[in-house]
């Protein structure tokens, strides 16, 4: 089976809303076996939602639309798929009650235009919706079919998950299913790691495909098979070898993140942590404390911004500051050691460097920073010159430094193995 998205809303074409439901969307109908050949995004334009419908139907066996269900004047999607599908809409009596009690239990005026989300195909049906006002809707014929989903997360979800995937599992008749596991790569780049796992990339199934990531790179395994059984053991099999190729540069799988792994790890060994930032203003400090538990490892943090501040919170020497700068391998490695000593932790960050845009020498340029790490056997210093804006040079600086304090986590654990 065949099909189509579209994506209906001029919020989407200018960037003021994130498409994550297609996304979620083209991960259901993969692990259906549904191909998806296209994606497409139109605005509140019915001439051009009409055209897109048409140019779908003719590719695909089944179109899905999102967005476009509520009760205004831009909300064209009903209208649209009873255009192409030739399927006039009625009034649902019942669900039009169900909408005027729902309005007058809130106070609030019962209009004409709350009213057309009763509108259903006469020979289709509609999806209920019970997080929302507006429900799915269903057209169908003898060989395709329409289906308009709402908008909003938390209605769309629920319905693709209660009403969309059954329906198509049986018009699919479970013949096979496409399921894809993501492996993230840390402190090595794109190329290195597409040099390590190439000959795996030249398979058809599964296959092996890298993208690049801020700051890391994701490695997609994705496997077409009968059953979703077979679909994960060919995954898990070709995961183990790219897993052989890149070592300890794999931190995670799917949604994992560094700072999720380093908690992890800091949990399981019984180690602690705490930080002394700089140019990253607290971010790496941010991160660990998104992590769920991290209370249990996290010790404490100083956003140590000045000069003044990195002498008076953490020790650093201020004449060492005004010999070599606070940009510098000697302040950064007085920034972790002194995190680590004034909390007691068993590992300590420092961060200092120039995230830019104004700041930089040419001995110093915007970009340059410094990241260190203290740990019971000593400490370590490691100079970088991150390109981008300031939020990139700030997320570069952070993702580097956790990378280092989970390599280093993982080595002090193989010493003592």
């Amino acid at each position: 089976m065949r099909a189509e998205i579209i994506s209906v809303g001029t919020e989407l074409l200018l960037g003021q809303i994130v498409d994550t439901n297609a996304a979620y969307l083209s991960r259901i109908l993969s692990e259906l076996g549904v191909t998806i050949y296209r994606r497409t995004t139109i605005g509140d334009n019915m001439e051009r939602l009409l055209a897109a419908l048409r140019e779908a139907l003719d590719a695909a066996d089944v179109v899905i639309t999102i967005g476009g269900l509520g009760p205004t004047m831009d909300d064209i999607t009903r209208d649209g798929l009873a255009t192409v599908f030739e399927d006039p809409l009625k009034t649902d009596e019942a669900y039009a009650e169900s909408l005027r009690r729902f309005f007058e239990s809130r106070g609030m005026p019962v209009l004409d235009s709350n009213l057309r989300q009763a509108l259903v195909p006469v020979r289709g049906r509609s999806l209920p919706n019970p997080h929302g006002t507006a429900p799915g809707l269903l057209f169908e014929t003898e060989s395709k079919a329409g289906i308009a989903l709402p908008g909003p997360p938390n209605e769309f979800i629920p319905l693709v998950d209660t009403y969309v995937a059954p329906y198509l599992r049986e018009k699919t008749g479970n013949v096979g299913t496409i399921r894809s596991l993501v492996l993230r790569v840390a402190g090595m780049g794109e190329s290195l790691v597409e040099d390590r796992v190439k000959d795996l990339m030249q398979d058809s199934n599964p296959t092996v495909a890298p993208y690049a990531k801020l700051g890391e790179v994701h490695l997609r395994v994705t496997a077409n098979a009968p059953t979703a059984e077979e679909a994960e053991r060919l995954i898990r099999e070709r995961a183990a070898r790219v897993r052989e190729r890149l070592g300890s540069a794999v931190y995670g799988e799917n949604d994992d993140t560094l700072e999720k792994a380093c908690v992890e790890l800091l949990t399981a060994r019984g180690r602690t942590l705490s930080t002394a930032e700089s140019c990253t203003g607290g971010l790496v400090a941010q991160r660990i404390t998104d992590i769920p538990g991290s209370s249990a490892v996290y010790l404490g943090g100083v956003v140590a911004y000045s000069n003044e501040a990195k002498t008076d919170l953490v020790g650093v020497p201020d004449d060492m500051i005004a010999r070599v700068g606070a940009v510098s391998e000697e302040v950064a490695r007085a920034l972790a050691e002194g995190a680590r000593a004034r909390f007691g932790s068993d590992y300590g960050i420092g961060v200092t460097g120039i995230a830019g845009p104004s700041g930089g020498t040419l001995e110093k340029p915007v970009g340059l920073v410094y990241l260190a790490l203290a740990h019971p056997a000593g400490s370590e210093v490691r100079r970088f010159e991150f390109h981008g804006a300031r939020p990139v040079v700030r997320h570069r600086a952070s993702q580097t430094v956790l990378n280092m304090l989970r390599l280093s986590i993982i080595r002090s654990g193989q010493e003592r193995g």
